[in-house]
């Protein structure tokens, strides 16, 4: 980073070795192209995702609370993947996605039918698995359109009033990146240093969202609210899709059992009679 108090602050961190990281799952892949998109201008994130080889391994058993399909991403899906690997029992079929990995991929013996086929049925029944299905059509505009009425009737307070802001949703979350900047600038002798550090700080964190540091801090169902219209409403105009990767840890790490799915059907199906509400209000006033 580079910020001018009384003196230039100079951009420096570890210059990233090359490295892999190995048996990836394919929401965690999904989510580095995310990631991708929200960070890019990072040139610390750039050069460590540049030096980064991604060896995702198929999920042969997705859990009951994945909606991984949901998002444009899937138990087989090989977005953001260089390499990608699926378990058929006995061996792993290995492909090179992105050609980074070809130099690994071509040492390997060449797959056949009697591997392929295999292949094929592993990722089609790990599919079919999936039970958790969201329709996100028009999401954004119908989160916009229920916001508001959500407010005045308070649904967020009821839908998010057992959140108590543990951090366990985001902590899990592989696409929230929000950070705080914290500049710390001390005096040693004669000569000036100075550090500068971005320390994670999701919404469900008491400085985000704070009237500065002293505030007020936004209650528990705010936060929720924040997060979702964050999530499916605001990146979905900028990136043209969820920031959520449909992964289903924040469900399975919610102490209070929130399940952010059930919300979004809430949220789409009274988007949907609040779009109908407003046709027919606008039909009779013509």
């Amino acid at each position: 980073m580079k910020n001018y108090i009384d003196y230039p602050f100079e951009e420096s961190w570890l210059k990233p070795g090359k490295k892999a990281l190995y048996g990836v799952r394919p929401c965690d892949a999904h989510s580095l192209v995310l990631l991708d998109k929200a960070i890019k201008d990072n040139d610390a994130y750039k050069e460590k995702r540049d030096n980064t080889l991604i060896i995702v391994e198929g999920c042969n058993m997705p859990l009951t609370t994945c909606f991984c399909t949901s998002v444009s991403s899937g138990p087989f899906s090989n977005s953001g993947a260089d390499i990608f690997m699926t378990d058929i029992g006995d061996c792993y079929v290995v492909e090179d996605i992105s050609g980074r990995g070809t130099e690994y991929v071509r040492q390997l013996n060449d797959a056949d039918s009697d591997h392929l086929l295999p292949k094929e049925e592993t990722a089609a029944k790990s599919v079919g698995a999936i039970e958790q299905r969201i329709n996100f059509e028009g999401m954004s505009e119908k989160l916009e359109l229920v916001d508001k009425l959500f407010e005045t009737n308070d649904t967020w307070q009821r839908l998010g009033d057992h959140c108590t802001n543990c951090t366990r949703c985001t902590s899990v979350c592989p696409t929230c990146h929000c950070c705080f900047v914290v500049e710390d600038v001390f005096e040693i002798v004669c000569d000036h240093f100075g550090k500068g550090a971005k320390d994670f700080d999701p919404c469900m964190l008491n400085i985000f969202l704070s009237e500065g540091l002293t505030g007020d801090k936004p209650k528990g169902h705010k936060r929720l609210q924040r997060r979702l219209m964050d999530k499916f409403c605001r990146t979905m105009k900028i990136v043209g899709q969820p920031f959520c990767v449909g992964c289903g840890r924040c469900i399975t790490n919610c102490a209070e059992n929130i399940d952010i799915t059930e919300i979004l059907k809430i949220v789409f199906n009274m988007g949907n009679k609040t779009a109908r509400d407003i046709g027919m209000h606008n039909d009779m006033h013509r």
